[in-house]
This record gives structure tokens, C-alpha cells and sequence, in this order.
């Protein structure tokens, strides 16, 4: 029996990835101000969160159309946008520097929102 992909469950991945572009793209002068954000370590906090969600949403969209592990393409897809946008604030967006930190807190969130999302899954299951 073949699986197939259920768009609903598509979009909130493909929607996410997009703030997720947009708001790691963005000058640092287009995103709101709080105070909150000064605190040392808050934004790789933020990055984790980011890419926790992302994964989630990933794992959510696919787990019903494969019985291969998603672990690692996950895994491979937070690598590469997290780098890419790392690479595109180094070179590319003013105000902003690309930080390898920064990349490792992406693929952090990225392997605890894979667990969490699995975990949750099998017990509504």
C-alpha cells in the first residue's frame, strides 16, 4: 500500500521555514526590539526554539508516508538551512554575522524537536 502526503500537513512545515528565512534574513533593524532579547545567550536560545518547531513540523508532514527513519534527512535539512542562513547573515545582510554557535544551536533544537514530536506521537497513536 502506497502512503501519500496529506498537504495540510505540509503547509505549517513549509510556512515555518519561510518565518524562519525571513526573520534570519532580515536586517536586525527589521525585527522588534524587547528587552528581554540583550540577555547573553538568548538568541542561540532562539535558534534552538527555531529549528525545534522546524523539525516538529517536518517529522509531523512525513512520518505517515515512510517507515524509514527521518532522523537524519531532518537532520540534513536543518544543516543546510541553518548553515545557508548563516552564510547568507555573514556575506549578504547588514548588522548581522554568521556564527557557527549559532548553527549548532539550529541543529540542537533540530534532534530535541525530532525526539519530542516522536515521542508525542507515539503515545497519541
Amino acid at each position: 500500500m502506497v502512503k501519500e502526503l496529506r498537504l495540510y500537513k505540509l503547509i505549517p512545515a513549509v510556512l515555518w521555514t519561510a518565518f524562519i528565512v525571513y526573520g534570519l534574513a532580515s536586517e536586525p533593524s527589521g525585527v522588534p526590539k524587547f528587552k528581554w532579547l540583550i540577555l547573553p545567550g538568548i538568541d542561540k536560545i532562539i535558534h534552538a526554539i527555531l529549528f525545534l518547531v522546524e523539525s516538529g513540523l517536518i517529522f509531523w508532514a512525513f512520518h505517515s508516508v515512510t517507515n524509514r527513519s527521518l532522523l537524519v534527512p531532518i537532520l540534513i535539512w536543518c544543516l543546510f538551512l541553518g548553515g545557508g542562513l548563516e552564510l547568507i547573515q555573514h556575506f549578504w545582510v547588514p548588522g548581522r554575522s554568521g556564527q557557527m554557535w549559532d548553527l549548532i544551536a539550529d541543529m540542537a533544537g533540530g534532534i530535541i524537536g525530532f525526539i519530542l514530536i516522536q515521542f508525542y506521537l507515539k503515545k497519541v497513536e
